[in-house]
């Protein structure tokens, strides 16, 4: 049976800065070998909160977020307000658990595969109508002037055969 996440505790030092994400400070006891004692050391996280609850001052239990690519900034996400500050938890839009926010990680997903393999059945089509991109992976090429362009050089090509005319 997997173990449950851990949980941190910590207090919001950053919100409504960006969006859907607020900064979290927890801390850690670290040991000094050389002067043999323990100290706080503070850690800060993106901390994920899609709905915007969360304001500067409140206490929260956050959590990793198993979906999230280790390429995200955003590695964690809020599991409750154990103390707000100021406004109302009541006043407040609710915060999603893991598992809705699970939930909408996959349909999203879906979403995206299904859109991606669409694309692959059709083909992509380009602004004349012309197919752009057959299957994934393959670049779009084009003939100007009689000679094969890929990619963005096409536009470049195009602008200069009509300069020199």
């Amino acid at each position: 049976m997997p173990s449950p996440p851990q949980t941190l505790c910590g207090v919001v030092v950053s919100a409504g800065r960006m969006t859907k994400a607020v900064k979290v400070r927890t801390t850690k006891q670290t040991y000094n070998s050389f002067l043999r004692k323990h100290y706080t050391a503070y850690l800060t996280h993106h901390v994920s909160d899609p709905k915007s609850s969360l304001r500067t001052g409140d206490i929260v239990r956050i959590a990793p977020a198993s979906w999230r690519s280790p390429k995200d900034n955003i590695k964690h996400v809020v599991t409750n307000i154990l103390a707000p500050w100021g406004e109302p938890i009541e006043e407040r839009p609710p915060i999603l658990t893991i598992e809705e926010l699970e939930e909408k990680a996959r349909a999203k997903k879906e979403a995206k595969m299904e859109r991606r393999q669409e694309r692959k059945r059709n083909g992509k089509q380009g602004k004349d109508g012309d197919e752009q991109q057959t299957s994934l992976g393959e670049r779009h090429t084009d003939v100007v002037g009689g000679s094969e362009v890929v990619g963005g050089e096409a536009r470049v090509v195009m602008e200069r055969e009509l300069e020199n005319q």
